[in-house]
């Protein structure tokens, strides 16, 4: 594993970090385990973004094993139901997420998505007295659209969490470089997009047999390498990719397995396959042409 530093906190963070989301199947000792598959395999960050007794009580299970002071632990504020997100709600999720874990403090509260849930002038008043009181290290904000930018833009956010792959426009490349320049730490999600995974739409249909014969640039572009490169799997690719990224801190993965973990961590020490970096280049290029040309239709 590799590590980075996380903005300007003085910390550094697994360049690969995983992400410990609700799924009703698995029990306790399942969320152990996973967590367990990741410290073995390099990883020191995660981010709990869930509610469930057996996540929390799996994940603080595997925490307890290790000096707190190794481990960088990220939590999703999110609404859950339907009581609203305010600072009591707030105050509350955070003491009681340190009293049934047992970590003293959190490295960091993310603010889930602004743009459907405004965070309050007196709720972000609140987070700042929790930051100043040290239960909470550093805030963060995690989203993708108009409000998301404008709060990251305030100056009361260290961390952001937002998407970042291959398929990533001008758009989100800028909102990550404009995060660099404000010193506050990105974390990359979604790595390995949607659209990309089973949708066969995403990759480009083949040009007529005539074309071929007239255009050598025919058939150019697409995102059939991801199911064809030799020895890699797409989403191993798409998290290769995002890790060449330098003004990431860290790159978020999800698994239901220590095996799928320990596939993914061992990325962190591969390079792109050679001719892979152009592939995804022209890929994006043949992508967002094709949306410009259905626009314009």
């Amino acid at each position: 594993m590799r590590y980075r530093p996380f903005g300007v906190a003085g910390v550094a963070v697994s360049a690969i970090s995983l992400r410990l989301e609700d799924q009703p199947r698995l029990r306790a000792e399942d969320w152990r385990g996973l967590v367990y598959a990741a410290l073995e395999n390099g990883i020191n960050t995660f981010e709990i973004d869930g509610a469930s007794p057996a996540l929390i009580d799996g994940a603080a299970q595997a925490f307890g094993s290790v000096e707190r002071r190794l481990l960088f632990i990220n939590w999703r504020l999110r609404a859950r139901g339907e009581t609203p997100l305010n600072a009591q709600a707030v105050h509350a999720l955070i003491e009681q997420a340190l009293a049934r874990t047992g970590l003293g403090y959190l490295d960091v509260a993310t603010w889930d998505d602004p743009d459907a849930n405004p965070c309050s002038a007196k709720t972000v008043e609140h987070l700042k007295a929790l930051r100043a009181a040290r239960r909470v290290r550093l805030l963060g904000v995690a989203g993708a659209g108009e409000r998301f930018d404008q709060y990251a833009a305030t100056g009361v956010f260290e961390a952001m969490a937002t998407p970042f792959n291959l398929a990533s426009g001008w758009g989100e490349r800028n909102r990550v470089r404009l995060a660099m320049s404000r010193e506050m730490a990105v974390i990359g999600q979604d790595f390995w997009p949607e659209a990309l995974r089973d949708d066969k739409r995403a990759f480009l249909p083949k040009p007529s047999l005539w074309r071929r014969r007239v255009d050598p640039l025919a058939g150019v572009g697409g995102y059939d390498f991801l199911r064809n490169t030799h020895g890699w799997t797409a989403e191993q690719i798409c998290l290769a990719y995002a890790l060449t990224e330098p003004s990431l801190a860290t790159v978020q993965i999800t698994a239901d397995s220590p095996a799928q973990i320990e596939a993914l961590a061992a990325v962190a020490e591969r390079e792109l396959p050679t001719g892979c970096a152009a592939q995804i280049e022209m890929a994006r290029f043949s992508a967002q042409q094709a949306e410009r040309n259905q626009r314009h239709a």
